[in-house]
């Protein structure tokens, strides 16, 4: 007799009923950014960067903040984090800063932040979450970029205001020499602001030192 057929078997294969829910990636607040992948930095860069607070907390636009953001910044530069160019907002900063490697840049942040951080909740005793979401930021590539971070950075507050750019006392505009080239501002440079001459460094990228002024 010839071999007897035999009969295919067949598995159920169970499905799931549906999406399950709160599953995948979460859903980004807002307020808070997504995790884009940070640019690759292989040289000596300069970046602006922002820092956002949560709510609820004082205003940072008073001088004894202002007095332990620069050196907070002095700490950071011994990781290769150089600020030049800073604005205090109440709830934000902004940053102009060079560095050469994700490396320095992470490190850097990580200690400035880590000194903000620590400098709010002793002043004002806060204990929870200080910061709303990851910093931003953005690699100057081009004359024209490095222009208008500059003016950016430097008039936040009258842009918030809605004034015309003034000398804001909770940024670095005393500290830039050739004001000139982007607004015509009367300063009168305060006594105290020596005190906070250690946040900021000079430039070394061809962008913050010439390219600049080719910037439109």
């Amino acid at each position: 007799m010839g071999a007897r057929k035999q009969k295919q078997l067949t598995f159920e294969i169970p499905q799931h009923g549906g999406r399950r829910e709160g599953a995948g990636r979460k859903k980004v607040n807002k307020h808070e950014l997504p995790h884009l992948a940070r640019p690759i930095i292989e040289k000596l860069t300069p970046v602006h960067v922002n820092i956002k607070l949560v709510r609820g907390l004082p205003n940072l636009r008073t001088p004894k903040f202002l007095k332990e953001f620069a050196r907070a910044a002095e700490r950071a530069r011994r990781f290769g984090f150089n600020v030049q160019h800073f604005a205090i907002e109440s709830n934000h900063l902004h940053l102009i800063a060079e560095v050469k490697s994700n490396d320095q840049l992470e490190r850097g942040m990580t200690s400035l932040k880590t000194s903000i951080a620590w400098m709010i909740r002793k002043l004002v005793g806060h204990a929870g979450k200080v910061f709303l979401s990851r910093y931003h930021l953005h690699e100057i590539k081009t004359p024209t970029e490095m222009k208008n971070a500059l003016k950016y950075v430097l008039f936040n507050h009258a842009k918030h205001t809605e004034q015309l750019p003034f000398a804001d006392p909770y940024s670095s505009i005393y500290f830039f020499r050739e004001l000139a080239g982007l607004h015509e501002v009367q300063l009168t440079v305060p006594q105290w602001i020596v005190h906070i001459r250690m946040a900021v460094t000079r430039p070394t990228s061809w962008l913050q030192k010439l390219g600049w002024r080719r910037g439109r």
